[in-house]
């Protein structure tokens, strides 16, 4: 290997480094990196000087004119890995049959998100925001890349480089019919000095973003190669599986290891402050080691914390008259006072678990001067920030390698599996990978937080809203996970899908009491966008229902002059044949046809859904249309793909979400207990349409159609039978599939 010594010249741009040559092909590195404009202004500018550390490869072209692409984000089935080389290699100009990526290693001052905020670097996955945060970044890489090449083209044929060009992975000089591959230049591409300023490619050109090329993350999940957390094996390796106290909160006290240890495989036992471990040669031998076991917890002051205590406490929080205001736009209280006409209501969502088809795992190897972890993460700092809290060890000496995940939603954002499996390792002295069982996954989940909301608005004399007042009850994530952000008792948080709401509404007052109970509360699919976009549309649907008015009128109304939304709707009407009335039921059957909107994540959406009611209230769901507005299309495919999958995650919440607290801790723990969406339940005729807005940056794509679909399914029952739900889920209020 030949190693470069880099010369960096940064401006405000971001810079690409050539680093080093390895086997005839080029690595390219970035430095300087900002973060890009977003939908909505980065919270953090880096600056031009960027990250200062020592740097790993975020681009490799190899001799045989192939492309690797780094990808620090976390690929849990979204198409993250195929959408950020989509980016990088229209840029650079090379055949898509050709390009391939691999996951970064270690290195948050390197490979952080750009778009999530706080003092600190964070290297993780989330908020939908893996092409929002990096596009301009990805665009920068590829285009930088392509102009070193530009360069060693210029110096070897003797030309200008600004005649130089590069497409399908060729680098091309029409004057001097010169023409080579990118596997030919690699070496001397490395060479060059990476340019402070780099062209990027009009819309005009592109041939890859904007395109359904296929994803280069199917192969290995279709041959097997593609490694899942549960896939990692280490030599010498034990395996292992974990009870934690059923009461959050609680701990262990003591625990007769002896069952385990007669349980053939079994080598040890491993008490943790709130949990028991049995280690073994294999997870079924682990598993029946654990059940052997029988371990006395300290229960704590929870013991008897339950559903009734949870409504007391969200009611009790409502009735607050110090209630912190969170936000305001006028003057709601008063506009609220003076209105002729107004409406109130009161609106309640569960917990909810995350339930990922792979169960929390980790594999861990503690060695003395180096700690190895490979995870199915979504954050691989707050792994870090787990095991420096327990160990105090040098953050340096902890390595963390991402696999595949097999589902995270938020739920792997937290690191508290893979710690353990490092204190388990530590314990053993050999490297464990540690498997949560179902009922571990569920028992000992970060839920979402349950909400109850009470609202009241101002109406004008046709019905429509004016002003309106928001009190709300729920769990804090941002307590936990980012404290610095709770000022007063206000979690900021709360204020998705109410704040940030598209409607010409007059006024607005948004307060919050947390209702801090010990059940712990993490991040799900669309966070508080998904109860609070379901308070609002359900709202909406119903004041419209009081007036008589059809809900896309009613929008309208609310959303004059705002011509995106607008367009957003009539797609919609047209997809989803809205104005064409619904076939008629069966004799005893009824049907209904409901609408909302979402936005979050910088796109926007809305869907219809059809559904026939039969005389015992059952249901089905006929037909269900989204149409998302993402800014700029990187592949509709994938796209397409994450409406499909939201629309299954809406449902479900919608008609089955729930996990109930009991005993100080959750009374399911599998899915014979918690119900998800089944094949036979799915509606038959799903539609969805990707549109672009002009001169828009690409907006998330991951969470923003899951929170309107709950309101779209309420509202069809409501028009199909009279009855408007507002309580979640609808299979506890009467109704089921």
């Amino acid at each position: 290997m030949n190693s470069i010594t880099p010369r960096i010249s940064l401006s405000r741009r971001n810079v690409i480094t050539a680093l080093a040559v390895v086997g005839g092909g080029a690595a390219f590195g970035v430095t300087g990196l900002m973060a890009q404009e977003a939908p909505k202004p980065a919270k953090r500018d880096y600056g031009p000087n960027g990250p200062t550390e020592a740097f790993k490869y975020w681009l490799k072209v190899d001799a045989d004119s192939s492309v690797s692409v780094g990808v620090h984000m976390s690929e849990m089935g979204q198409g993250i890995a195929t959408s950020l080389a989509q980016i990088a290699a229209e840029e650079l100009g090379v055949d898509w049959r050709a390009v391939k990526f691999f996951f970064t290693p270690s290195g948050e001052n390197i490979y952080f998100n750009r778009q999530f905020s706080g003092p600190n670097r964070q290297e993780g996955t989330g908020g939908s925001n893996g092409i929002r945060g990096h596009y301009q970044m990805f665009r920068e890489i590829g285009a930088t890349a392509r102009e070193m090449f530009k360069l060693a083209a210029a110096a070897q044929w003797k030309v200008p480089a600004a005649e130089v060009r590069v497409d399908g992975g060729r680098v091309m000089h029409a004057g001097a019919n010169k023409s080579a591959t990118l596997g030919e230049f690699a070496t001397l591409a490395a060479q060059q000095t990476a340019p402070t300023d780099v062209p990027l490619k009009p819309k005009s050109e592109w041939k890859i973003v904007g395109q359904a090329v296929k994803r280069i993350d199917t192969p290995p999940k279709v041959d097997g190669s593609a490694r899942f957390g549960t896939d990692v094996m280490v030599p010498g390796m034990q395996v292992a599986t974990i009870e934690a106290c059923p009461v959050f909160g609680g701990k262990l006290v003591r625990v007769d290891q002896a069952p385990a240890l007669a349980i053939k495989g079994v080598t040890k036992v491993v008490m943790l402050d709130n949990a028991v471990a049995v280690v073994a040669d294999g997870y079924w031998n682990a598993l029946k080691g654990l059940k052997a076991l029988k371990p006395e917890w300290d229960y704590g002051a929870r013991a008897r914390y339950g559903m009734a205590e949870v409504r007391a406490d969200l009611e009790a929080a409502l009735s607050d008259s110090q209630m912190p205001e969170l936000m305001a736009k006028g003057d709601a209280a008063a506009d609220i006072k003076a209105a002729a006409k107004k409406a109130s209501f009161e609106m309640d969502a569960p917990y909810l678990a995350h339930a990922c088809m792979e169960p929390m795992n980790a594999t861990a190897h503690y060695q003395a001067d180096r700690i190895e972890v490979w995870a199915p993460t979504q954050s691989n700092t707050q792994i870090l920030d787990g095991v420096v809290k327990v160990l105090n060890v040098d953050r340096n000496s902890i390595h963390v390698t991402r696999t595949f995940l097999g589902g995270g939603f938020g739920r792997r954002s937290d690191g508290d599996y893979a710690v353990q499996a490092v204190l388990i390792s530590k314990a053993v002295g050999t490297p464990v990978k540690l498997i949560w069982s179902r009922e571990e996954d569920i028992r000992q989940d970060f839920y979402r937080p349950a909400s109850k909301v009470r609202m009241t608005v101002a109406l004008d004399e046709r019905g429509v809203v004016q002003a309106w007042d928001i009190a709300n009850a729920s769990p804090s994530i941002s307590k936990r996970r980012f404290a610095d952000m709770i000022k007063d008792g206000k979690d900021p948080s709360v204020l998705a899908g109410f704040a940030d709401h598209p409607y010409n509404i007059k006024s607005l007052r948004v307060r919050s009491r947390i209702v801090d109970n010990g059940i712990p509360v993490g991040f799900w699919r669309s966070v508080f966008h998904g109860q609070n976009i379901h308070f609002r549309e359900s709202m909406l649907n119903e004041l419209a229902a009081r007036v008589d008015l059809d809900p896309v009128a009613y929008r309208r109304l609310l959303l004059e002059g705002n011509t995106r939304y607008l367009t957003l709707i009539d797609d919609a009407v047209k997809l989803s044949e809205y104005e064409k009335p619904l076939a008629p039921a069966k004799t005893g059957y009824k049907r209904g046809r409901g609408f909302a909107i979402g936005n979050s994540h910088g796109s926007l959406c809305a869907q219809v859904g059809d559904i026939t009611v039969a005389p015992d209230n059952t249901f089905t769901v006929d037909r269900f249309t989204c149409v998302i507005d993402v800014g700029t299309i990187i592949n509709p495919k994938i796209v397409e793909a994450q409406m499909e999958s939201s629309i299954f995650d809406g449902l479900s919440m919608a008609m089955f979400g729930h996990i109930t607290p009991k005993d100080g801790g959750m009374a399911e723990g599998n899915f014979s207990d918690i119900r998800f969406l089944r094949l036979a339940e799915a509606p038959l005729d799903i539609r969805v349409k990707v549109r672009e807005w002009p001169d828009t940056l690409p907006g998330g794509v991951g969470e923003p159609a899951v929170p309107p679909v709950s309101a779209v399914l309420v509202d069809a029952l409501a028009k199909a039978t009279g009855v408007r739900l507002q309580s979640l889920p609808i299979s506890k209020q009467g109704f089921s599939v």
